[in-house]
């Protein structure tokens, strides 16, 4: 019975992910996210769902999680935890995401909650929860985050986004040490595509809904194995640049 966590669960391309894989009667999901937006009731699911509420950049808040796991082994780990570094002054008076987020408007405060969620948070989760990818019923075990080729310096022509950016670049960077510290596990960074969801305030020119992005990846995150360890892929499977 594989058992799967997902984190930014609550909303977006998380709650997406958790209706993909508690769709099936023999999975078990520990649904996790600090604010569930979109409500989760086990009686909604065929398969045995576990709502945790935990704030991924507490220390305190991922020992919690780690507790209330109960030491159950996880065989696929999908992190989507994430906020989009938007300056919320700016947003409250323009509908282009754009201008939340230039290097003329971006604050300190702004900067560093983005790395602490996007970069820290996503570290302390990670590494909390290795012990239980590392006993998975089913190795090697999957941890996926969901990053950004906006994290990609090599795929970086447009400027701007410079806390969201420097945040991805950060966790593509402690996710690839992961890959090579804890070989037991299949570490693997994934770029769904720009996804319809509550990072930004308005539905930005060319996203695609969460729908679409976790159908075509789901089957990428299938056919993971040892050799997609440390690897930065686009939703189709396709590698991108670091």
């Amino acid at each position: 019975m594989p058992v799967i966590a997902i984190s930014g669960a609550g909303s977006g391309i998380g709650h997406t992910f958790l209706h993909a894989f508690a769709s099936e009667a023999t999975n078990t999901v520990h649904a996790i996210d600090i604010t569930f937006h979109e409500e989760v009731n086990e009686a909604d699911f065929h398969a045995k769902v576990i709502r945790h509420e935990c704030n991924t950049s507490s220390t305190e808040s991922v020992k919690n999680l780690v507790g209330e796991l109960k030491d159950q082994p996880i065989d696929i780990f999908i992190h989507c935890a994430a906020i989009r570094g938007l300056v919320t002054s700016v947003t409250d008076k323009e509908d282009d995401p754009k201008a939340a987020e230039t290097m003329d408007v971006l604050d300190s405060d702004t900067f560093l909650k983005t790395l602490q969620i996007n970069t820290l948070g996503s570290f302390l989760i990670i590494r909390a929860l290795i012990p239980l990818l590392k006993a998975s019923h089913h190795p090697p075990a999957k941890c996926v985050i969901m990053s950004s080729r906006m994290g990609s310096i090599a795929s970086n022509h447009d400027g701007g986004s410079y806390a969201y950016r420097a945040s991805k670049a950060g966790l593509n960077a402690v996710v690839k040490s992961f890959s090579i510290d804890v070989p037991e596990v299949c570490f693997t960074i994934m770029h769904p595509g720009r996804v319809e969801s509550r990072m930004t305030h308005v539905r930005e020119e060319g996203a695609v809904d969460a729908e679409d992005a976790v159908k075509e990846m789901l089957p990428v995150i299938e056919g993971l194995g040892k050799k997609d360890s440390g690897k930065f892929y686009l939703k189709d499977g396709s590698e991108i640049p670091w």
